[in-house]
């Protein structure tokens, strides 16, 4: 598998390899298993509220790989989190909104707090994504989102794993942001030849 996604990388398209390994397929975790996967997406539907088809998992759960150039294609391993897609133009706009509008409550936070909003007025509203991993507890819906991930961490294949949840305004913001991902592995694989 690892030789076909390093071929995919160095020779399709990178929107090609992003759709065929990180969004069109069932996901790594669920071995292949599209009754698990769709029951899965269901029953974390009806926690957030969110479409099933507007849940998408990324990351090496997804692919089998990590495609971090930082973590060197790790493979995907007993203690790895993850990474769940929300696209949600409601919640971006709620989460965005509240970002937008801390005002001095920003003063009041602990220190990795105020690197995630930093990061999300520099960086990620830009790519139109709000990385809830270290600021999900803040946010309006934060609550709801964080039993959520609880209670899926009670089911498998994602028993007792951690789950993140990244909203994505809408499709085209998770591609783009996934494409990034794939651009930095293809560089890598091309300085490794």
């Amino acid at each position: 598998m690892k030789e076909a996604l390093f071929n995919d990388i160095l020779t399709k398209p990178i929107n090609y390899t992003t759709s065929k390994w990180v969004l069109e397929r069932i996901p790594f975790i669920f071995n292949d298993d599209l009754d698990l996967y769709i029951n899965w997406k269901e029953r974390l539907s009806k926690l957030i509220g969110v479409d099933s088809r507007a849940i998408v998992i990324t990351g090496s759960s997804s692919v089998g790989y990590s495609l971090n150039p930082v973590k060197n294609f790790k493979q995907f391993s007993a203690t790895s989190d993850i990474d769940v897609a929300i696209i949600s133009d409601h919640y971006f706009d709620i989460a965005w909104h509240f970002l937008r509008n801390i005002g001095t409550k920003y003063h009041r936070l602990k220190q990795k707090e105020k690197n995630a909003i930093d990061d999300h007025r520099t960086r990620l509203i830009y790519y139109g994504t709000i990385a809830t991993d270290k600021i999900v507890h803040l946010l309006p819906f934060g609550t709801i989102w964080l039993e959520a991930m609880v209670e899926m961490m009670t089911v498998e294949p994602t028993l007792d794993k951690s789950i993140n949840f990244r909203i994505y305004k809408d499709f085209e913001s998770l591609k783009s942001y996934q494409n990034i991902s794939v651009g930095l592995a293809k560089d890598q694989l091309l300085m490794q030849q």
